[in-house]
């Protein structure tokens, strides 16, 4: 791709999403062209100068739309899941929704495609070894959302293989926190609810966190770095729950809760939250796949290779932390 990205067009699918809207800003403010699959309207896209293509992931025709004349595709969209995938939604989106965006951008002879998985994708165990890109896939997680980023993500590494034509790459972010959390996220929701002193006990455990800022720049990067076929970890740093909950209190000012519950208090209780979700049709306060997430998320998890060929670099968790509670700030949410 040339030095004058206005005559360079991107497609992205998930534009709307978490990710997808930061990467969309950030192309925008580099002067690329920017087309967007969206199926419906969404307040994260208002306002912002771009091509939409209407359709889903699933649609075909649409897809093709979306990658005709297009330089790049950018592939975020995907259903995330900690309640299993008892309707076959969760691995027909993130596999088959995947396979088909790939098959789109092959038939338009699209220079690159980078694919969005994550480090669920990723077996965590041995938690205390470092993760690096390395690892085997989680084909037998526990967790249907893991698997399907693990089928996901090697079904992209064998088609880069098969169709050297066209450049296929993988990112594969941690938890994401920080700003422009339009629904919001889980994530985001828990730094809500901490505000809002709705937490009044935590879980033990915690994840690696990392700033959406950083991981939509390695997206941008990635349209002229990084290898065809290879896949790049984009972490920040571990944390436990407590952690961010103390994080979040400097940042605040606002007292966080300094104990947490026994995870086989929490398994116990698990029929009871399930329940009360039923009945009320909210979000659950976590399930059993929520709780081995924490339970058993890698403690270290290399960024050196997206370092090295990416130039990606992640900030400080308080500065994410900080960053996400402005946003929430200056868009009426707290």
């Amino acid at each position: 791709m040339g030095e004058n990205n206005q005559s360079v067009h991107i497609a992205i699918t998930g534009a709307s999403g978490r990710i997808g809207n930061v990467v969309v800003r950030q192309l925008i403010q580099a002067g690329y062209q920017v087309r967007v699959l969206l199926r419906r309207e969404s307040p994260a896209m208002a306002g912002l100068p771009v091509e939409t293509v209407q359709g889903h992931l699933l649609d075909s025709r649409s897809l093709h739309a979306l990658c005709f004349g297009a330089d790049a595709v950018i592939h975020l969209a995907a259903r995330i899941s900690i309640q299993g995938d008892p309707d076959g939604k969760v691995h027909q989106a993130n596999v088959e929704g995947t396979r088909l965006l790939l098959q789109a951008a092959l038939a338009n002879k699209v220079r690159r495609a980078i694919c969005f998985s994550s480090v669920h994708a990723f077996r965590q165990d041995p938690q205390t070894v470092p993760l690096d890109e390395t690892r085997a896939l989680a084909f037998d997680s526990v967790m249907a959302y893991d698997r399907s980023k693990a089928i996901a993500l090697q079904l992209c590494l064998e088609m880069a293989a098969a169709n050297p034509s066209t450049e296929i790459l993988a990112l594969c972010p941690t938890a994401v926190l920080g700003p422009w959390d339009f629904e919001p996220s889980l994530a985001g929701q828990m730094l809500l609810d901490l505000y809002r002193r709705k937490i009044p006990l935590l879980t033990p455990g915690g994840f690696d966190w990392c700033d959406v800022t950083d991981v939509a720049g390695a997206a941008v990067a990635a349209l002229h770095r990084g290898r065809s076929g290879e896949a790049y970890l984009l972490p920040g740093a571990y944390a436990t729950l407590l952690e961010v909950a103390a994080l979040a209190e400097k940042v605040t000012g606002v007292p966080a809760p300094t104990r947490t519950v026994p995870f086989g208090l929490l398994q116990l209780g698990l029929p009871f939250v399930q329940l009360f979700s039923k009945f009320t049709g909210k979000r659950p306060l976590f399930t059993h796949e929520s709780l081995d997430t924490v339970k058993t998320g890698a403690l270290q998890v290399s960024g050196q290779k997206a370092f090295q060929e990416l130039g990606y670099t992640s900030r400080p968790l308080e500065q994410t932390i900080a960053g996400a509670y402005q946003w929430f700030d200056q868009y009426g949410y707290l």
